[in-house]
């Protein structure tokens, strides 16, 4: 069959667009706005503009998720097709149908910079060299993503040699990728206006998302008025707009990738929020890095539902009480392939031996219960109690060391703040101070010549924050108090000592060089404190409820006095804690993932 069109033939020649609202890096992205219109309209806008593209359908899945895709297609006058939310092929192969399509220009609903032109040269090539699918020659770059033109022959092919292979059913156009051979490939030559180096332009994370709409908000651009060549421009002006998801990993095209982790953790109340920072932290590297969404499940204060979802994952409350039930719901729901728990209360180890059951990875974080039994991986900073637990009867594989310390914060990289004869003391003790530390440290610091700047600060979860923070205000000329931050990262780079409640905090201040002293709220924290102190990177006080204020004002007033061994702690610090947990941790778990993937059931390895 050849493809060229005879005279009074007519060659139908239609877009098929794949989209889904359960996106595991960025649930419904295909409907969020940018400049105002959502991601879908940009795409079908663009779409519309090719001269040989006549008609356009959404194939999205019978999942109840994707019915605001039906609606909103329906509304704007796209045809819409539905199938199997796990086959993206047999959606398109009743696209193809439905359109009776001979030509199929395959769409991902991520890419928002199309261009007809090059587009309308993808679809030239492939018909004059009579092809069933298009690459450009080798050696020719483009900046443009997300098209794929290939013929209602390949796709019939796929369906009846290839129907059960992974990357045919999820990537469709991916298989002929990987498998060159399959079908004849016709080679496009490079298109000059867009054969330049470009960036990220698919969106798959909240970090793209922001990429895309600087974009538009440096072009100054309403809805569809950016072109890729304006974007082109704009990038060689502003190279370093590039970094804002440069980190972002695009998903390889290959059977055993991606994949979904469902993040059980404690936050809020009673319980603060430095779980909740640091399992952020690593679901983002899951996502950006690995390619693995995230989903959580939070035992808590719905305050501490807030972080989790402005960082773009799915979040919900859980019953403590009714964890393994609620837990088996989602997991049955969601099918996720990683448990991941950083917890204290709920789910004990017979409930996780029989969740674990149910997804291929299950790991627990800084978990010294007998919970962590039941797990295939569990990670440890070098603190005491992980060196001397049991694990007589379980094949679970502990990591422990600095190298596995997880921040509830991004490391970046600040300018060394300009040390003055007057030192600077942070004082932080967590987001919700259950024990008002922070008020008692106020009123024993008071007591010191104000030879030092203090600065206290007043977390989102304290009771009674605002008149916390004028009563610590009013105590001493030199007491300020910080409030509303979302993070601490540059109060840290400003610190030369920090007054802190032990917890993750702890490793966050060790990342960042500042010497600190630990208030610690029982036994075991002080246990884990001592660790820091045979690192040299801090000193603990103790349990708070055990020490006198006057031993917290002498402690400071000593290290405030003693820049030489401030000096140490710093450079201890930075030896000790690298910030590079949360990538570390997420590249252990996907390969743990992708092994028993693909191979028979088997532990992780040592």
């Amino acid at each position: 069959m050849n493809l060229t069109p005879e005279p009074g033939d007519h060659l139908r020649i239609v877009a098929v667009i794949q989209a889904r609202m359960g996106s595991t890096r960025l649930p419904g992205k295909v409907l969020r706005p940018i400049a105002e219109q959502p991601l879908l309209w940009h795409i079908v806008h663009r779409l519309e503009k090719s001269a040989f593209i006549e008609r356009i359908a959404i194939a999205t899945s019978d999942n109840p998720r994707d019915d605001a895709i039906v609606e909103w297609a329906r509304e704007n006058g796209v045809a819409v097709v539905r199938g199997p939310e796990d086959n993206v092929l047999a959606r398109f192969a009743r696209a193809a149908e439905l359109l009776d399509a001979d030509v199929i220009v395959r769409v991902n609903a991520d890419a928002p910079f199309l261009d007809a032109g090059f587009i309308d040269h993808l679809i030239g090539a492939l018909l004059e060299q009579d092809g069933d699918f298009v690459l450009l020659e080798d050696g020719a770059t483009t900046a443009h993503e997300g098209v794929d033109p290939f013929t209602r022959r390949a796709l019939d092919k796929l369906m009846m040699d290839a129907a059960d292979d992974p990357a045919a059913r999820e990537h469709v156009t991916g298989y002929f990728k990987l498998h060159p051979d399959f079908v004849r490939i016709a080679r496009a030559p490079a298109y000059p206006a867009l054969d330049k180096p470009g960036a990220r332009l698919t969106i798959d994370t909240p970090d793209d998302l922001a990429f895309v709409e600087a974009v538009h908000e440096r072009l100054a651009a309403k809805a569809g008025e950016a072109s890729l060549s304006d974007l082109l421009l704009l990038l060689e002006r502003e190279p370093e707009l590039r970094a804002i998801n440069a980190h972002v990993k695009q998903k390889p095209i290959v059977a055993h990738i991606g994949g979904l982790a469902l993040i059980r953790c404690d936050g809020g109340g009673k319980y603060g929020y430095g779980h909740v920072k640091r399992m952020i932290a690593l679901a983002r590297a899951l996502r950006d890095r690995e390619g693995i969404g995230a989903m959580f499940a939070l035992n808590g204060t719905a305050d501490a539902l807030e972080p989790i979802k402005a960082a773009g994952f799915e979040a919900g409350i859980v019953d403590c009480d009714r964890d393994k039930e609620m837990l088996a719901a989602l997991i049955r729901a969601r099918k996720p392939d990683l448990l991941i728990c950083d917890m204290r209360d709920g789910a004990g180890k017979a409930d996780l031996e029989s969740l674990a059951r149910d997804v291929s990875i299950t790991a627990v974080i800084d978990d010294g219960s007998p919970r962590r039994l039941a797990a295939d991986v569990a990670y440890y900073p070098p603190v005491p109690q992980a060196s001397v637990l049991d694990w007589t009867g379980s094949d679970c594989v502990a990591r422990i060391g600095w190298e596995w310390a997880l921040l509830g914060l991004a490391k970046t990289t600040l300018k060394p703040r300009i040390r003055g004869a007057r030192p600077s003391l942070l004082v932080t003790m967590g987001g919700s101070d259950p024990f008002d530390l922070t008020l008692r440290a106020a009123r024993a610091l008071a007591k010191l010549d104000p030879i030092f700047r203090a600065r206290f600060v007043i977390g989102p979860g304290m009771a009674n924050a605002t008149q916390t923070a004028k009563r610590i205000a009013s105590l001493a000329p030199h007491f300020e108090t910080i409030e509303g931050a979302d993070d601490l990262t540059t109060e840290f780079a400003a610190s030369d000592l920090a007054l802190t409640a032990f917890g993750v905090t702890a490793y966050e201040l060790a990342a960042y060089g500042v010497p600190a002293l630990y208030l610690c709220l029982n036994e075991d924290h002080a246990l884990s404190a001592s660790a820091f102190e045979r690192a040299g990177i801090g000193m603990s006080l103790g349990v708070a409820d055990r020490i006198e204020d006057f031993d917290i004002a002498s402690a400071t007033w000593a290290l405030l006095n003693d820049p030489v061994r401030r000096r140490d702690m710093h450079a201890a610090g930075l030896m000790a804690v690298d910030g590079e947990a949360a990538a570390r941790i997420a590249s252990d778990l996907a390969q743990s993932l992708k092994q028993r993937r693909g191979a028979a059931p088997s532990r992780i390895a040592s």
